[in-house]
């Protein structure tokens, strides 16, 4: 699968792991990661995942993220097409940011957008996109399920 993360998912394993929900998504995606560096996966990064992480206040977790983009299968940059698609998803009520990593998703060739952000996936699942929209658990689950 080719596979784009957003950075709720990258940030997961620097969040307090005392949460059973926490613990479990930042498993998935340790799980996920290792899938991407065996091949059995792909990863799609973008302009706006940099974008976003060279926000980031700690510069430690900034440069492990940051390391991600390396092991991408293909890097989406920003376009008038992007901009015109992620201003076409953001009427339907997606902030900015979101719409952005959504159409970079599409534009790039992803199968599935992982994330770890509620709003983002009940949001998502609204638009009728192909993308898919998932949580890293429920992806891990499928994969594991049916190979």
């Amino acid at each position: 699968m080719r596979l784009y993360i957003d950075l709720s998912c990258f940030n997961r394993p620097f969040d307090d792991q005392g949460q059973d929900r926490i613990r479990r998504e930042t498993e998935a995606i340790f799980a996920i990661l290792t899938r991407i560096i065996e091949g059995r996966d792909a990863l799609i990064w973008s302009w706006v995942l940099t974008f976003e992480n060279a926000r980031h206040p700690k510069p430690d977790r900034r440069d492990e993220i940051g390391l991600w983009e390396g092991r991408a299968e293909a890097v989406v940059t920003v376009s008038v097409n992007l901009q015109e698609r992620a201003r076409q998803i953001a009427q339907h009520g997606i902030p900015a940011l979101d719409a952005a990593h959504l159409a970079s998703a599409e534009v790039g060739g992803a199968d599935v957008l992982l994330t770890c952000d509620d709003i983002l996936l009940r949001r998502a699942q609204r638009l009728g996109i192909a993308l898919r929209v998932i949580n890293p658990v429920a992806y891990l689950d499928e994969v594991s399920t049916h190979g």
